[in-house]
């Protein structure tokens, strides 16, 4: 604070008190104790009310801030016997004069708050700028000015505290309020949920104590029927519960449906062919016919093949008419064939056997085994060094190879079923090559068009065989799977 070389003021002490009124309006007493030298002037009175104002403008009005009486102060009470360092109402007869607090009272400390520094500030200006006029005995009329300017800001400052307190008092009666009904509703819901748990502990309580007695069952006398019948009384059968299977994939599937087809019985076929002027329908009574007058109740399935049918039979009485008829042909269930992996390719058919019988005595293989199998050929690229036999062989030795590992040379080799089958890359048929093959005209692997397929020129695909939307060579074809399960089912794999 700017000051003047020939005006000193020295304030010893500001006391200032801010208490709340229940409404929100604040009650602010300040006390100010002015000493100063008799014959003090200012030289310019405007330039020292324009460098207060300024101060007050930056919240440093005071060379010693003004200080909210009840501070805890040690000091001793005021002096208001002098009129002239008297502020404001405060040395007028009737007004009351607050000293303070005792050393043993109870300090109250309120929250600062902009607002009440504002108004701190404010009344100090007017205040310090009454006492230094009432010196001089003078008060012009640009102080008078900014008086009413400021006391009008401090009268807006204290109704906006009185709005802004009722308006919070209100919101806090009214939550307290909004508080006390849901906890009202909620103790009632307790209660209600206590009173229903006594009742309910209380009945259990009488169920426990008041257990139905069982009555004695009246044993009844055996009559005279049921001692002499010869059949025991039929009892109620327990319930019996399928075990839900658990779900599998495709792959999974497909390998208990193979699994399924092994473990069927390969019984003989027979293959009758039908002449070119006889119909399927007419040959079918004739065999049946003559099957009927060897055998009272023949058993058997007919399949048809073209212009040839396919008998099978089912049991062996069929089975002994049908092998008594003339021009028919028997054939012979499958031997099972395995795969020899990594096979050294020098190795021939010869020595293929040899090793066999040689390399692997651990696994049981007689010289007879040896002669009932029979090396049929090679798979893999042909100008590799290693190869892989199919060699066929009977149930017997099946049984000690399968899923072993061989050694063949200075190889040792893995064994497994072999259970693909041909196709003809003429019709797409299975079972046979394209040497083999009857039709002339070719059926496309890629459209199922009439042509070769080397020269289809289509882009969708679709197989011959499961009118599936791919190549009738794809591994995942219905009708391929469909076919490798009739092999087996045709194959004599021995007890499984």
């Amino acid at each position: 604070m700017k000051r003047h070389h020939k005006n000193r003021i020295d304030v010893t002490d500001t006391k200032a008190q801010e208490t709340l009124d229940p409404a929100g309006v604040g009650e602010l007493a300040t006390q100010v104790v002015i000493t100063s030298s008799g014959n003090a002037k200012m030289t310019t009175e405007t330039e020292y009310l324009d460098n207060k104002d300024a101060d007050i403008t930056n919240r440093h009005c005071y060379s010693v801030p003004l200080r909210l009486r009840g501070g805890c102060d040690d000091e001793g009470g005021m002096d208001y016997t002098e009129s002239k360092n008297q502020s404001g109402d405060m040395g007028a007869s009737g007004s009351q004069k607050r000293g303070p607090p005792s050393p043993g009272g109870q300090v109250t400390k309120l929250p600062r708050t902009i607002q009440a520094n504002e108004m701190n500030d404010l009344i100090g200006w007017i205040e310090l700028t009454v006492v230094q006029e009432k010196e001089k005995r003078k008060i012009g009329k640009d102080v008078a000015e900014k008086m009413l300017a400021k006391i009008n800001r401090l009268r807006s400052v204290t109704q906006s505290l009185a709005s802004d307190n009722s308006r919070l008092a209100g919101e806090l009666k009214g939550k307290d309020e909004a508080l006390q009904q849901s906890l009202t509703v909620f103790i009632d819901k307790l209660d209600a949920k206590n009173n229903e748990a006594s009742c309910l502990k209380a009945e259990l309580d009488l169920l426990k104590s008041t257990r139905e007695v069982s009555r004695p069952v009246a044993i009844q006398q055996p009559t005279y029927a049921s001692t002499t019948a010869k059949t025991a009384p039929r009892t109620a059968a327990a319930p019996v519960t399928t075990a839900v299977p658990p779900a599998r994939s495709k792959r999974a599937a497909e390998r208990d449906r193979t699994d399924k087809s092994r473990k069927v019985k390969a019984a003989p076929r027979f293959l009758i062919e039908i002449p070119q002027d006889v119909t399927v329908a007419s040959a079918k009574s004739e065999i049946w016919q003559l099957v009927r007058t060897k055998c009272k109740n023949p058993k058997a399935k007919t399949i048809v093949s073209g212009k040839a049918l396919v008998i099978i039979p089912d049991d062996a009485n069929t089975l002994e008419v049908m092998r008594n008829i003339e021009n028919v042909v028997e054939i012979s269930p499958k031997k099972p064939r395995v795969i020899i992996y990594d096979v050294d390719g020098g190795v021939s058919k010869e020595e293929l056997t040899e090793c066999l019988l040689a390399q692997n005595t651990e696994l049981g293989i007689t010289a007879e085994d040896i002669d009932n199998t029979t090396p049929l050929h090679k798979l893999g690229p042909r100008n590799s060094d290693v190869v892989h036999w199919v060699v066929e062989v009977p149930p017997s030795v099946l049984t000690k190879i399968e899923n072993k590992s061989l050694y063949i040379g200075m190889t040792r080799c893995r064994c497994k079923v072999h259970s693909s089958l041909p196709q003809c890359y003429n019709c797409q048929q299975y079972g046979h090559t394209a040497t083999r093959c009857e039709k002339k005209s070719p059926t496309c692997r890629n459209c199922a068009g009439a042509h070769d397929s080397r020269t289809c020129n289509e882009e969708g695909v679709r197989c011959v065989n499961c009118k599936g939307p791919h190549k009738a060579s794809s591994a995942a074809c219905k009708s391929r799977s469909q076919a490798i399960r009739n092999l087996l089912r045709r194959t004599d794999f021995g007890q499984q």
